[in-house]
């Protein structure tokens, strides 16, 4: 089946094979509210995070996936070696011949690099036993924006989120990109119905791009084939409900509005395998945070269910390569959790409120250069650490003086479990032995222990091991503090 699918900025034709549902005859088409009674239902996530968190460069694709289907609940999918060789056969098969004969999954017999006719004969031919489908792409992106674009499209996420699929091997070759997922195909359909909790995207708290561009195949919006609409909703019911009836409703916490264009698929299309999923109509705005509602239209009333997502900050790529960055707020503090009155939320600029959530902490801007910053609990003011030897005595100049007594009722870094009266009370300060030889300890807010800064060198891996990823636009209005 043949997938086009474009992005600012990054190119993909996504090709892929997936298993579908028996197909239903009857209609089950969701249908949009714009009505407002569950507003009180309402509550913050409390911190808004994006698949992007920390350094992407330092894991695989494979594991890249796995943070969306930990997001949503899936379990983990496991690595296969058989995959990634299957899947880079093929690649390498597709950068040498192209596609064959208008069927991006086949392949000639008579060409060089030749498999398998399909892909489960090229999963035979690694010696991988069990099923095997496959996802495929070609573009100027990297395996991480392509598995973003798939993402992001309706039937295909069902693919790499579904719980039955057990393992994947990605692989790419110049411009084309291939993932193989492997199954037991008897727990496939079971696997279903015995989710005890439904699948939603994005997930509560998570912050994603703006748009999907209506290039797929078989087509979700015929009538918007080709045009940029809002993201790719979706509400997947616990306990394999066929052909649920569902209402939705979207609202814009940011502009106070609800949105009351939405497309939807039928869900007894059978390549929506029973999941509800609705898309604005317009693409939706930057830094904005918005509530969803679905709930169950039948007689049955099997469902209910409300959450909030935000969308990035700022980025002209929506879906980027792995050196690439996107900007977004993390955290929100909500006015009224109740959502009854007031439903935007403080604005991340309240910088006595920010000192009060990170004092003590070591913030990593990783939308930099991964400069990390000191905030001090007792100047309240940010230090900028330049290097393992520049924190060494930036840090032990914020010392306070501490015997060994009292140092001793702090758990160290090699307890199992921190914490203690006194931990929380020094949490993020430094302790200076003064009975000793003044040597600097770190009380770590994340887990109330102390660590050992014996020189520069273990400055610098409290530095990067403790710290926290952040933004620079988010710490910005906190003060700078210089050291005399």
């Amino acid at each position: 089946m043949l997938y086009l699918f474009c992005m600012k900025f990054l190119f993909f034709l996504l090709l892929a094979t997936f298993l579908i549902t028996p197909l239903f005859s009857n209609a089950a088409i969701t249908q949009v509210s714009t009505d407002t009674s569950w507003f009180s239902q309402i509550t913050s996530p409390g911190a808004y995070t994006h698949v992007r968190d920390g350094d992407v460069s330092k894991i695989t694709p494979e594991e890249y996936l796995n943070r969306y289907r930990s997001r949503l609940g899936v379990l983990n999918l496991t690595t296969s070696e058989k995959l990634r060789e299957s899947a880079k056969n093929h690649a390498d098969y597709l950068a040498t011949n192209g596609i064959y004969q208008n069927d991006p999954h086949g392949e000639g017999s008579a060409l060089s690099g030749f498999t398998g006719a399909t892909p489960a004969t090229r999963c035979e031919h690694v010696g991988y036993s069990k099923y095997c489908t496959e996802v495929q792409a070609y573009g100027g992106g990297d395996l991480y924006s392509a598995l973003d674009s798939l993402m992001m499209t309706p039937f295909h996420r069902l693919s790499l989120v579904h719980p039955g699929v057990t393992e994947i091997g990605c692989s790419q070759t110049g411009y084309w990109i291939v993932c193989d997922i492997g199954l037991n195909i008897s727990d496939y359909w079971s696997s279903i119905g015995d989710m005890d909790e439904p699948i939603i995207y994005p997930a509560n708290g998570q912050v994603i791009s703006t748009t999907f561009l209506v290039n797929e195949t078989p087509m979700p919006y015929p009538t918007y084939s080709g045009k940029f609409i809002g993201p790719t909703l979706m509400y997947w019911p616990a306990g394999g409900l066929v052909e649920p009836e569902a209402e939705v409703a979207v609202y814009d916490l940011t502009n106070n509005k609800s949105i009351q264009t939405i497309l939807t698929i039928d869900t007894a299309n059978s390549n929506a395998s029973n999941a509800i999923f609705f898309n604005p109509v317009e693409p939706l705005e930057l830094d904005h945070e918005y509530a969803v509602y679905v709930h169950d239209i039948s007689s049955e009333n099997a469902f209910e269910k409300i959450w909030t997502f935000k969308t990035q900050k700022s980025s002209n790529i929506d879906f980027p390569d792995v050196d690439q960055t996107i900007t977004y707020d993390s955290h929100v503090d909500w006015v009224d959790v109740s959502g009854a009155e007031h439903l935007v939320s403080v604005p991340n600029s309240a910088v006595e409120d920010l000192i009060d959530r990170l004092q003590g902490q070591i913030m990593l801007a990783v939308d930099y250069h991964g400069e990390a910053w000191y905030i001090d609990p007792a100047s309240r003011l940010r230090y900028y650490l330049k290097d393992g030897s520049v924190a060494y005595e930036f840090l032990r100049s914020f010392g306070l003086g501490i015997t060994n007594a009292d140092l001793a009722k702090i758990p160290a870094e090699t307890d199992v479990v921190g914490g203690g009266e006194l931990a929380e009370r020094l949490s993020g300060r430094i302790l200076l032995q003064v009975e000793e030889h003044g040597e600097a300890w770190y009380v770590n807010p994340s887990d109330l222990k102390r660590y050992y800064m014996a020189d520069g060198d273990e400055a610098y891996r409290i530095m990067r091991e403790l710290s926290l990823g952040t933004m620079m636009p988010w710490i910005s209005e906190i003060p700078i503090g210089g050291v005399e």
